[in-house]
């Protein structure tokens, strides 16, 4: 099973070199190469999700080897989560605004609701 997933990440890892490397892309090519790595984010954490819930397969790993995994995660969502800052915050006025409370859509009652998003 780990042997699989290992060839499978590489296997993505050489995916993501390519796009990192070609050059010129147009608008398509980069959402599609964005929705991409998310897709492959999404993947990676269901697969830390499931061996963090599993406390029986966790009882494995020495504090050593979970305060070396803790580290790294915690690094990587911290920065991460910084990049969501950054573009969140760059272009924020392209980002529609979710009304999700009865007092939000109440100072606004003229705005016809097609949804969630106005």
């Amino acid at each position: 099973m780990a042997e699989h997933w290992i060839h499978q990440s590489e296997t993505i890892l050489k995916k993501i070199e390519t796009f990192l490397e070609q050059k010129p892309k147009d608008r398509l090519e980069r959402i599609t190469e964005i929705l991409f790595t998310l897709n492959v984010l999404d993947m990676s954490l269901h697969g830390w999700r499931g061996w963090i819930q599993n406390l029986n397969f966790m009882s494995h790993f020495s504090d050593e080897d979970l305060a070396h995994m803790e580290e790294g995660i915690l690094r990587l969502t911290h920065a991460f989560v910084e990049y969501d800052i950054e573009i969140t915050t760059k272009h924020q006025e392209k980002i529609p605004q979710a009304l999700s409370t009865e007092r939000e859509r109440a100072a606004s009652p003229t705005t016809e609701r097609t949804g969630l998003y106005v």
